[in-house]
């Protein structure tokens, strides 16, 4: 039992599910034509403004260090955002 609370914890460290404040994180963005079967996509009005900041860096192809304290729960696994009337996949890389 007690291994498998530290085995939950240090995942939820490891990948950033506490506010997004663990490890150096990276978002890359990519328009996609259709969501995926069962995926929905966040507005882009429904962000954070830290969010929408590193979302408009990211649109240019370039992979951006998202700052420290900026949640990236939105953006992962991956994440959909709807913007412009595109949709665009996101993905957070953690180092």
């Amino acid at each position: 039992m007690r291994l498998s609370v530290l085995l939950a914890v240090a995942l939820v460290v490891s990948t950033g599910c506490l506010g997004g404040t663990s490890g150096t994180a990276r978002l890359s963005v990519a328009r996609v034509d259709d969501l995926p079967q069962g995926e929905g996509a966040v507005s882009y009005q429904n962000l954070a403004p830290a969010q929408q900041s590193a979302f408009r860096e990211a649109l240019g192809g370039e992979t951006v260090t998202l700052r420290e304290g900026t949640d990236r729960n939105e953006f992962r696994d991956p994440g959909y955002v709807r913007y412009d009337e595109r949709i665009y996949r996101t993905t957070i890389i953690v180092s």
